[in-house]
């Protein structure tokens, strides 16, 4: 039998109890130096909710791994860090990092779902974009974090990495205790794997208590070991054969019968927050869409002084591959001469057009060489929010485009009303002329508005479509990794 221990840490009232916090988890996890793996929840310093107090403890992230590596090897437990801050360049990760009974790391996982109800993690911190199993003592171990349960394919796909156990730190709040309990025991038993779960627990200082109810569960869904509203630590005795053994008396895994989906499925969440699955099947690129007819022209007159060639045809239209299309916070690309634009996009569904912002991000060089490489050569993000353009035809003309590079820069690259743009109407009816139908899998890009000044190269971007009308705004934010180096 493996030992496991959860040790439940009170939540940190402010900050500045995060020294206090660090001194009761050394302590516990020697007195849990019997057991195999001890877990620590979510973010547990500085404490979940203190965003402000995220980009000052990132830099006390190291060295608290550090001695955490070296209680590992102390102990000879795999120890689970639970998860912290983690700075990266000039962007802050939700890190876990499990270490083996040496003090080495076996695994490090970034947050993938981060968390934006009620919470601003969203606003501080960068989505990863990882699947991490680590190969431990104790079998293949996938590595997740709070908000990620609710989404059953990130654990479906560590299983289909081969793992047998989940290691889960969290700080779930109280109000969905319910919630938190049974997610834990339907990933358990539709995974047939253990569940190794850690919260943390109590009043927080932000009017948010965590709801502890840390648990072991196995993989039939009973609960091993569990605690309730208190600060402490629970052990629990597994079989590490229990996974292979549920999965072979009880087949579910393999009676799964893949139902295929389209490899160019977006999903996007509408304004009532009800997900939009949106099968793309092309994107057309429209260009020079001014109104203003002589503004088209004094565009083109200053990109062919950058080198560009004019178009054939005005507006001009680019047909990609539908797979150039994302919602991710991250692209990659592979130059220094690549940045974005603000656009509005049309996303033509069965019965219904829905309207994202979109960015544009294009290879500025390529495009003095061949223009449609250029186009295809880089990723196209649009906004993970979508609105009904049903909702906005009475005030359009309203909308406002909005871009700054890099992301948080107070200076706007690019802002000026949406009416410099043909309209969506016009938009539908030029490109269904162009190309016939169907319409339905059509993601139309609308073309953009001049750049406050020259081109701008940086890591990072965000287009935004702002309706003053009911104050609301589409926005997408992304990094831009170059490849070439990066890597």
């Amino acid at each position: 039998m493996t030992s496991v221990t959860l040790i439940q840490l009170p939540a940190a009232v402010q900050t500045g109890d995060g020294p206090d916090l660090i001194g009761t988890a050394e302590e516990q996890i020697r007195a849990a130096a019997e057991s195999d793996l001890i877990i620590l929840p979510e973010v547990w310093y500085p404490g979940y909710f203190s965003f402000d107090g995220y980009s000052t403890a990132s830099d006390m992230t190291p060295k608290l791994l550090e001695r955490l590596a070296g209680l590992a090897a102390e102990t000879g437990s795999c120890l689970h860090a639970g998860s912290l801050i983690e700075a990266d360049g000039d962007r802050l990760y939700n890190t876990s990092v499990l270490f083996g009974p040496d003090g080495g790391e076996l695994g490090r996982y970034r947050k993938i779902h981060l968390f934006g109800y009620g919470s601003k993690e969203q606003e501080y911190l960068t989505a990863g974009t990882d699947v991490v199993v680590s190969e431990t003592p104790l079998g293949r171990l996938g590595l997740a974090v709070c908000y990620d349960l609710r989404f059953p394919e990130l654990f479906r796909r560590m299983t289909e990495m081969g793992a047998v156990g989940f290691l889960i730190a969290s700080a779930w709040p109280h109000p969905r205790v319910e919630a938190w309990s049974t997610l834990l025991r339907a990933r358990a038993i539709e995974n047939q794997a253990f569940v190794v779960a850690c919260n943390g627990v109590g009043q927080t200082g932000y009017q948010t208590a965590l709801c502890g109810r840390s648990a072991v569960i196995d993989p039939w869904g009973t609960t091993l070991a569990s605690l309730g509203d208190d600060p402490g630590t629970a052990t629990a005795q597994i079989d590490l054969q229990g996974p292979a053994d549920a999965r072979n008396r009880f087949p579910a895994l393999a009676d799964r019968r893949l139902l295929g989906e389209p490899g160019n499925d977006l999903v996007f969440r509408t304004d009532d927050g009800t997900p939009l699955r949106f099968s793309a099947k092309r994107l057309i690129l429209a260009g020079y869409t001014a109104r203003d007819a002589a503004s088209v022209d004094a565009y083109i007159a200053k990109l062919e002084e950058e080198g560009i060639a004019p178009p054939d045809e005005v507006p001009s239209y680019f047909v990609l591959g539908a797979d150039r299309l994302t919602t991710d916070t991250e692209i990659e690309v592979a130059t220094d001469s690549s940045c974005g634009e603000v656009e509005y996009a049309l996303l033509v569904a069965d019965s219904e057009v829905w309207v994202a912002a979109a960015s544009d991000h294009t290879d500025r060089a390529l495009e003095t060489v061949d223009m449609a490489a250029s186009k295809q050569s880089c990723a196209k993000v649009l906004s993970a929010d979508v609105w009904r353009l049903s909702d906005l035809e009475d005030h359009w003309d309203d909308l406002m485009f909005r871009a700054w590079t890099p992301v948080g820069s107070q200076n706007t690259y690019q802002a000026g009303p949406v009416a410099a743009l043909k309209p969506p109407e016009e938009l539908l009816r030029l490109v269904e002329d162009r190309f016939g139908g169907p319409m339905a899998g059509t993601v139309i890009l609308s073309g953009t508005i001049p750049a406050r000044g020259e081109f701008e190269f940086h890591p990072s971007f965000t287009a935004q479509l702002r309706d003053p009308v009911t104050a609301r705004s589409l926005t997408t934010s992304y990094s831009v990794i170059n490849v070439l180096e990066d890597n």
